[in-house]
């Protein structure tokens, strides 16, 4: 009896960690590893007023500094997943975190010398270490969960590091208010992706002692083991699909949404079951695949960029927008600007959950665009002369358009294109909407440039947002058009958005 318990003891010993509480530790790590990205991200928007004033610099400049963010990440899909592969997950997190900061370390050098150059010089290597990062983050998470538990990991993985931006806008705009120094608001933020640097270290090192662990314990429990090694590389290929989206999107809905085209489609897997071997989703382009993408895909992918543009570059302006438009100080505007993340962050959960039970998502998806229109009409007509309570209304509208993106837009790729090209629709769709997050930038700004001044020759802040506003419903009307062809192209043709099916219990 005593031997038995002692060998149940040294079982116990040798239990690898992603198989006790120490798993949720680990994603606990994992989702603070991009807290510091998203908090640093953001830092320009809940200072631009400051930034512009100090630095001399127009709107087209200062959108800029997201522009040239996303500008090398139009390039990096096209060898996402190749360097991870070739140099491991870890020292890839290693790598990709210490990159955010010294991307971020120059910033901070730019802020205290209000040199211009030096900070887009430090916002485009950090944007070069945070896509990079997003994709590492959840190759990681692929390789501690399984199964179900992949999307519950990742969907917290998504929505904990958008905290970090509301955040930034909740307290950098107190900081500079308290300090008035540009660059140790920036350096407040440097400290945080360090936080981030350290939690990654940590998660290293749990993840390199986790497998040493779990070797010995797969040599104790063979059979296990091997079915530990299928459950993985499901998980791997399941994370993959979803990790492009890691830093733009909250959604955890797409395995489910697969599921409920399972019994549908048997007849078709089985005849692609007969084509080229099928080779693992990973966040690169295969251009060999792009001729099999039919048209939902490509109308769906425009849909999702514009929808991520009429979201992401407002908001890079929407501390000064809120400050001419409705009278908002910058620290007060900063307040504000916290609802559209953190009532996105409540809302995406409920909105996945009952997504799936109206079974045209076709049709949600076209709702989604109308909820945009509704959106940024708002922010067009209400207009105060002091600050009011009225002007949060559009933002928590924002909060549920960036909900909808979230757990039905972004989920619904899987559905329209083969299995074994899901790595290459998820590329090509990062390579769009970095296209799109790089220029969208530019044209507001050289909107609100071209009309600033108004016909008596004066300074009119309020009719450079006023034409930006214009540009953003234009886009939304646009926007739903797409939805509305994508409607009629599916219901027409394959069906796979508009007749989900419930999966039998």
């Amino acid at each position: 009896m005593q031997l038995e318990k002692s060998s149940k003891q040294s079982f116990l010993f040798q239990l690898p960690y992603q198989k006790t509480w120490v798993l949720w530790l680990a994603l606990a790590l994992a989702c603070f590893l991009l807290f510091g990205d998203a908090y640093a991200f953001d830092n320009p928007m809940a200072l631009q007023s400051t930034i512009q004033t100090e630095m001399n610099l127009n709107n087209v400049q200062f959108n800029m500094l997201y522009s040239i963010y996303s500008a090398p990440n139009i390039i990096l899909p096209f060898f996402g997943g190749i360097l991870i592969d070739k140099i491991g997950v870890r020292v890839s997190i290693l790598i990709f975190s210490s990159i955010l900061i010294l991307g971020q370390s120059i910033v901070v050098i730019g802020g205290y010398s209000l040199s211009y150059g030096t900070m887009l010089a430090g916002r485009c290597i950090f944007g070069i270490g945070s896509e990079s990062l997003n994709a590492a983050q959840a190759a990681i998470m692929s390789q501690w969960f399984q199964g179900g538990q992949v999307s519950l990991a990742l969907g917290l993985c998504l929505s904990i590091p958008k905290l970090g931006s509301a955040l930034n806008s909740l307290v950098s705009p107190q900081i500079q208010a308290n300090h008035g120094e540009l660059g140790f608001t920036f350096l407040v933020g440097l400290f945080i992706v360090i936080f981030s640097w350290g939690c990654g270290l940590a998660l290293i090192y749990l993840d390199k002692k986790n497998e040493e662990l779990m070797k010995i314990w797969k040599e104790l429990n063979p059979e296990e083991g091997n079915h530990e090694i299928k459950d993985t590389k499901e998980a791997q290929n399941s994370a993959q699909e979803m990790s492009l989206q890691i830093r733009k999107s909250e959604s955890t809905e797409s395995d489910r949404s697969v599921s409920l085209l399972e019994d549908e489609d048997d007849d078709d897997e089985d005849d692609e079951k007969e084509e080229a071997p099928v080779h693992e989703a990973k966040e690169e382009i295969k251009l060999s695949d792009l001729k099999h993408l039919d048209g939902s895909y490509w109308i769906l992918s425009c849909i999702i960029m514009l929808s991520e543009a009429l979201f992401v570059p407002f908001l890079d302006n929407g501390n000064a927008f809120f400050q001419v438009k409705f009278g908002f100080s910058q620290q007060s505007a900063g307040v504000l600007l916290t609802i559209p993340y953190v009532f996105a962050a409540c809302v995406t959960p409920f909105v996945g959950i009952y997504s799936d039970k109206i079974r045209q998502r076709s049709l949600l998806i076209v709702l989604t665009t109308v909820i945009f229109i509704i959106t940024h009409l708002c922010l067009l007509l209400i207009y105060c002369d002091s600050a009011c309570g009225v002007s949060a209304l559009p933002l928590l509208s924002l909060g549920i358009c960036y909900s909808f993106y979230s757990a039905i837009l972004i989920p619904s790729i899987p559905l329209v294109v083969k299995s074994q090209m899901i790595g290459t629709a998820f590329g090509l769709l990062g390579v769009m909407q970095n296209t799109a997050l790089a220029l969208f930038p530019l044209i507001t700004g050289s909107l609100y440039n071209s009309h600033l001044i108004n016909e008596e020759g004066q300074v009119d802040p309020f009719q450079g947002y006023l034409y930006q506003s214009y540009f953003f419903v234009g886009v939304s009307c646009f926007n739903f058009v797409i939805a509305i062809s994508l409607y009629v192209f599916d219901k027409n043709g394959s069906k796979k958005l508009s007749r989900l099916k419930q999966k039998s219990k």
